[in-house]
């Protein structure tokens, strides 16, 4: 008896031990929630709650945004911006100088110091009309400027000294004297001139190539430049209608006239610095005065640059310090230590750097082309079977594929019909000396194996510096699917445009730019030019098409017309035609830091375009 009640004695203890555990446990759980505070009416909506812990857009220091910006620069020994400057140095000059006229990113050129242009009805003569100006110095920007400016940018770069135009004297093409007699043989395209160097180009100087790719020979130094301008056609065809200035004059003060000995695009030329007359020769450090939103206030032992906002209250950006960089690899550390804001990139440089992660990034679009020239038209057709099985951006990463040479945004592709791509019924272009057909067909790393089925070699030209990054790779790929094997010919720059005209190869990479946008139409001379072709077999209707298609590109804003719609499918017609494949075209790189709030709204040529309005907190 006694041992039932001690036993419903501890039931009756468990039971109440038990409810006790569960209201403990339910006080802890209600504990936190009572004392949670009351929502306010006013917070309802659907926002981010400040005290909540997040991570932050910018780097965390002052309270508010700095007036200065930093940015890269090279010393280059002098601060003349018309004399040959890198990139990134021709780049800061853009904020201290104006040209007369600009391109925007489509394409459409613009007035800058120019006010307006008008054209002879005879199609020769250019009146330019300009902006009531002054330079930072205080004087007044005038047609001596100009005309000084314009001269010397045709010396160093033509080699070429224009007449001086009298209004009373008869135009210079009309007259009977040397003048006219010595360029009678310069009344061709462009593209028909031969000039000394070419004539004299019958082979290299010294043995530049090798049959063995030594990655650490034949790959270039980040940041090396890739000297374009020693073998690209199309800069020599753009660049040289500026040999097409006859006379210049200058009739009053805020006038400038250009008389051409034959009708032509030039506007697109006249995109350079405009400097005082006085300063055009300088070499030195000595402060040039110019007429852009910012001026150069003073330089360091460092060789870093001041520049200071001519107006001040006009923007956010009020000074700018430009690093003296020796190199990209002092830029990458000066970037990586928070102490450049944006960093701007060549396309040599995008070309390594561009898939770099974590780093917020916009790409300019530049007048750069990358192409392949393929002499055999039945290798070509073999190598387009191939690219069309695979993704061509593979082929030309890190940039995007683009089969013919015109730029992203260009505003001659809008409103243009579908492209029909199919073989076009018409004579090949002729190549100038066919390929030696003695080319190996062994395997030469495995001359010892047995059983192994012969290939074709196939020996691909390339410049020593600067390609895609993907493209041996995928064309060593695709030459394996045709059935043979690729071998790689690294040549240096200054011998790559000799090695061309050897012709001891089966494909050569071509790399293009130009002295104005970009044209299709430029790009096939310069293949002629380079006497790579011997002619462009096109109809009168296409070549119709093509030249108006670049003479709109010279022309502005209030002048430019809509493009028939058949517009690209020429340009697609004419490059299916020409014994080149297309690969992609370039683009330059800006990097922004964390503590940089805004983009800028420039192109290639203008890349700090809109500095002035974005926000920079430094860390």
């Amino acid at each position: 008896m006694n041992k039932n009640k001690r036993r419903k004695s501890f039931n009756i203890n468990y039971i109440i031990r038990a409810i006790l555990s569960c209201g403990l446990c339910l006080l802890l759980l209600v504990l936190p929630l009572a004392c949670k505070r009351a929502i306010d009416p006013e917070n309802l909506d659907p926002v981010i709650d400040p005290d909540e812990n997040i991570l932050p857009s910018i780097i965390p220091g002052s309270e508010e945004a700095s007036s200065k910006l930093r940015l890269r620069y090279h010393d280059e020994g002098n601060l003349n911006p018309l004399r040959k400057h890198s990139y990134s140095t021709a780049a800061i000059f853009t904020l201290v100088y104006d040209s007369l006229f600009a391109y925007d990113a489509a394409g459409i050129l613009h007035c800058n110091l120019a006010d307006s242009a008008v054209l002879s009805e005879d199609q020769l003569t250019w009146t330019i009309s300009l902006r009531d100006t002054d330079f930072h110095s205080g004087e007044k920007l005038t047609s001596a400027d100009v005309e000084a400016s314009l001269r010397f940018w045709l010396n160093i770069n033509l080699n070429h000294s224009p007449a001086v135009l009298n209004e009373e004297e008869t135009p210079l093409s009309e007259e009977t004297g040397q003048e006219t007699e010595d360029n009678a043989d310069n009344d061709s395209d462009p593209a028909d001139i031969n000039t000394e160097d070419e004539e004299n180009n019958t082979g290299p100087s010294r043995e530049t190539t090798s049959d063995n790719y030594d990655y650490y020979i034949d790959t270039p130094v980040l940041g090396e430049s890739a000297q374009i301008d020693l073998y690209s056609g199309t800069l020599n065809v753009s660049l040289e209608r500026g040999r097409l200035i006859e006379a210049i004059g200058r009739p009053t003060a805020d006038t400038l006239k250009i008389r051409l000995r034959k009708a032509e695009a030039i506007l697109d030329l006249l995109t350079f610095p405009i400097v005082p007359a006085a300063n055009v020769g300088s070499s030195s450090y000595q402060f040039i005065p110019g007429t852009g939103d910012y001026q150069i206030s003073g330089r360091d032992d460092n060789g870093n640059l001041l520049l200071s906002r001519k107006a001040a209250d006009a923007g956010k950006i009020t000074e700018i310090i430009a690093y003296n960089c020796t190199d990209v690899v002092d830029a990458l550390d000066l970037f990586e230590n928070n102490s450049l804001d944006i960093l701007l990139l060549g396309r040599e440089e995008a070309s390594r750097l561009r898939e770099r992660s974590r780093v917020r990034s916009q790409d300019y679009s530049d007048s750069g082309f990358v192409s392949l020239y393929v002499p055999d038209s039945d290798l070509k057709a073999q190598i387009g079977v191939a690219m069309s099985k695979i993704n061509p951006d593979h082929l030309s990463a890190p940039f995007s594929y683009v089969p013919y040479y015109m730029r992203a945004g260009d505003f001659r592709l809008l409103d243009q019909n579908d492209l029909v791509i199919e073989p076009v019924e018409m004579e090949p272009t002729t190549v100038v000396n066919n390929l030696p057909t003695d080319s190996p067909d062994i395997d030469a790393e495995n001359p010892d194996e047995e059983n192994t089925e012969t290939l074709h070699l196939y020996r691909v030209l390339m410049p020593r510096v600067f390609y895609p990054l993907g493209l041996q790779k995928q064309l060593s790929s695709l030459i394996a699917q045709i059935g043979g094997k690729a071998e790689f010919v690294m040549v240096g720059a200054e011998d790559y445009q000799q090695q061309l005209l050897l012709r001891n190869y089966d494909l050569a990479l071509l790399l293009d730019e130009s002295a104005s946008y970009a044209d299709p139409w430029d790009y096939a001379q310069g293949l002629v030019r380079q006497k790579l072709i011997s002619d462009i077999n096109v109809t009168s209707d296409q070549l119709l098409m093509l030249e108006n298609g670049r003479y709109s590109q010279a022309e502005l804003f209030e002048n430019v017309v809509g493009h028939e719609a058949g517009y690209l499918q020429t340009v697609s017609d004419l490059f299916a035609e020409l014994p080149v494949i297309g690969i992609c075209n370039t683009s330059s790189l800006l990097w922004y830091r964390d503590g940089v709030e805004g983009i800028l709204k420039g192109t290639a040529e203008l890349p700090y375009e809109g500095v002035e309005s974005i926000s920079v907190w430094q860390p």
